[in-house]
């Protein structure tokens, strides 16, 4: 009953905000940016696209996990208060392709305390881009693909240019970001910085959550462009920081990373060649977790002493694609490289024995080659065809010489030395109709896709007959892809659905509490999509609207699919009056208690149902000019308790309140300002 009633009042105002907008006269700003609050729906057929630097609601936390989630079919599980992992349709880790402007970045943890996107600040990109689906070749084979890309190109006029933000929020938040352009026709330099402090939040209950962060992040492009046709630049980058986690007994004292990259691009060089660009790349993080940086230490029967883990990864790769014309015929060829090596050394005492002091010790290493092609055919003016097909060479080596199963159990590695390899095919085919004001598309894609390091090697999981989980097998989707756009004179629709049947899913078992999880193979099948609808009411008023929908089911075992978030609404609207945007945003998410309880994935397990619930927030603009732009909003405007599902279970830290789920916070107040120049 109470569900129904929400849903009711969450109709009801918008209808009463749609209602009175008819008595509105006031003057529409067209320049006037907007608050991103329900997502965006689709740019292009099977792709959202958006700005990574427009304000949004919720606030995000500095990383891309958190700006991520605002896009619907995104979720994400929390930690603290950042490094959470991205899910999208209930997958994950590296079920999710993601690059850093072309650079595949890998996190260090064996735990997942830094993913990829960790590392990563959203708002010194010009865009982030989502392929959904297997629907794409020129990158490593997924479920999904996310892109956090720059823009390269030759300056137009001599100049100086720059973005700069700066953010303040509830629980001691600050956050600065700069993005400053100096050059001309002839190349230019661009300086990306940010810097992004945190207290600990709190819950809606008052409690206090372990979740303070202190971050940086800077990146410089020094880029010669002689031509519009050319492009040669080099790239370097770096960041580090600290973050407490509520969900573990350790906190992250040291997110050190590296970045080195070259590229280079050529445009026009015949009729059939229409670009050859390539990028070489190098990455190393350097990753320290400890029990006494940023919390008081207490010690346990499990831990006596202050303890730390130093894992580091080097990673190295590059890619070559020419992009070639022929008529109606278009092509994407090219090859791309990667190989990483993790390391790791570690002290259970480190007042007597400094983990600085060890040696690092190799665990593993991958390597990949892979080839593709992908083909674009205008079959007429409204209708396309499109697809590809990639292969994959995979090699693996187990460098460990035992697995250390408890914190008094260390057995030897049956793998031990032992090099596997694989060569796996992938590809996609996609039909896309257009229309003056409507698009539909359908694609069948495959992802052949190895498994990494958190699975084959990551805190010494076994699998079901062996100590050692590293020859699980590939995991093998294929999956169908089909949406629609329409645009009406004030609607604008977007539907996109999906149905995968996923062959050998590598799945996680948690037996027993003081073992690490088993690794094992099922047959699985998701389904799902998204929904989104934007109506210009009139002048002022719009009314937004956005539908999550993701299921799944392991059919080996007859159960439910573990870690599929549960269904996910998202009701917004916003009154634009001179220049100023008032709105306002209602979440809505239901109960899950499709459970697979210690089952899961290497970013979480399946535990216990949770509610749903409802949250409202608040927003609004100034835009006096085109240089200046001020947001204000209130988050969870009710102060409402409440955890989501995919998020990890609270750690008992003394001094803490321990209650299920990590929560997520309570009323938050923030105010952020962009210059534009």
């Amino acid at each position: 009953m109470k569900k129904h009633t929400t849903f009711a009042v969450s109709a009801l105002s918008l209808a009463l905000f749609s209602a009175l907008s008819y008595g509105e006269q006031a003057q529409q700003n067209d320049e006037l940016e907007t608050i991103i609050v329900s997502g965006e729906a689709l740019s292009l057929p099977n792709q959202v696209i958006t700005d990574a630097k427009q304000p949004r609601q919720p606030l995000p936390a500095h990383d891309g996990a958190d700006y991520l989630k605002t896009i619907p079919g995104f979720s994400m599980v929390r930690k603290g208060g950042a490094s959470g992992d991205p899910v999208f349709r209930g997958m994950a880790a590296s079920r999710l392709t993601i690059l850093n402007d072309g650079n595949l970045l890998f996190g260090g943890c064996s735990s997942r305390m830094d993913p990829p996107t960790a590392y990563l600040s959203p708002q010194s990109f010009d865009q982030i881009r989502v392929i959904k689906g297997p629907q794409s070749v020129l990158h490593l084979p997924a479920n999904a693909t996310v892109l956090f890309e720059r823009n390269s190109y030759q300056l137009s006029e001599s100049g100086f240019t720059t973005d700069t933000s700066l953010t303040l929020a509830s629980a001691g938040r600050r956050e600065i970001n700069t993005d400053m352009t100096l050059g001309n026709t002839s190349g230019f330099v661009r300086v990306n910085a940010a810097k992004a402090k945190a207290d600990n939040y709190k819950d809606g209950e008052g409690n206090e959550i372990n979740s303070h962060y202190d971050r940086w992040s800077a990146n410089a492009e020094l880029a010669w462009t002689p031509d519009a046709d050319s492009l040669l630049m080099l790239s370097l980058g770096s960041s580090d920081g600290e973050a407490a986690y509520a969900d573990r007994t350790m906190d992250g004292s040291l997110f050190d990373r590296r970045q080195l990259s070259l590229k280079g691009r050529k445009d026009n060089l015949a009729d059939w060649l229409t670009r050859l660009e390539g990028q070489l790349y190098f990455n190393h993080v350097d990753h320290v977790m400890d029990n006494y940086s940023l919390r008081d230490f207490t010690p346990s029967m499990m831990m006596p002493t202050p303890a730390a883990m130093n894992p580091d990864r080097y990673n190295r790769g590059g890619r070559i694609q020419a992009d070639l014309a022929f008529g109606k015929l278009q092509a994407k060829v090219g090859l791309d490289a990667s190989q990483n090596t993790h390391r790791n050394r570690m002290s259970m005492n480190q007042p007597m024995m400094p983990y600085q002091d060890k040696p690092y010790v190799e665990d593993g290493r991958f390597e990949q080659w892979g080839l593709f092609t992908e083909l674009s055919y205008a079959y007429s003016d409204n209708l396309s065809l499109h697809g590809g097909v990639r292969l994959d060479d995979w090699q693996a080596k187990d460098s460990r010489m035992s697995l250390r199963k408890t914190m008094m159990m260390t057995i030897p590695n049956p793998s031990y030395g032992q090099k596997r390899s694989d060569t796996l095919t992938s590809g996609f085919v996609r039909m896309e109709q257009q229309s003056d004001n409507q698009t539909w598309y359908a694609g069948i894609g495959r992802a052949a896709r190895f498994p990494d390091y958190w699975e084959l090697l990551g805190n010494n999981r076994g699998g079901e007959n062996s100590a050692s989980a590293f020859n699980t097998e590939a995991e093998i989707t294929h999956q169908l892809d089909i949406g629609w756009i329409r645009n009406w004179q004030d609607i604008r629709l977007s539907l996109s659905g999906y149905y995968a049947d996923i062959s050998d899913f590598i799945l996680l078992d948690k037996h027993n509490p003081m073992l690490p999880e088993t690794v094992r193979n099922i047959d699985a099948h998701t389904f799902g999509g998204e929904a989104s609808l934007t109506w210009q009411v009139t002048t002022q008023w719009r009314v937004e609207s956005s539908l999550a929908v993701s299921r799944g089911s392991n059919d080996s075992d007859n159960v439910a699919l573990a870690q599929q978030p549960p269904v996910e609404l998202r009701l917004s609207t916003a009154y634009q009056w001179q220049d100023w945007q008032l709105g306002a945003l209602w979440r809505l998410v239901q109960r899950q208690d499709k459970v697979a309880q210690n089952q899961g994935t290497i970013v979480g397990l399946d535990t216990l149902p949770t509610a749903g619930f409802g949250v409202l927030s608040a927003n609004a603009m100034w835009q006096p000019n085109s240089q200046w732009q001020v947001s204000l909003g209130i988050d969870n405007l009710l102060d409402k308790q409440y955890q989501e599902y995919l998020s990890k279970s609270a750690a008992d830290i003394p001094g803490y309140v321990v209650s299920g789920r990590v929560h997520e916070p309570g009323r938050t107040l923030w105010a952020k300002v962009d210059y534009r120049f």
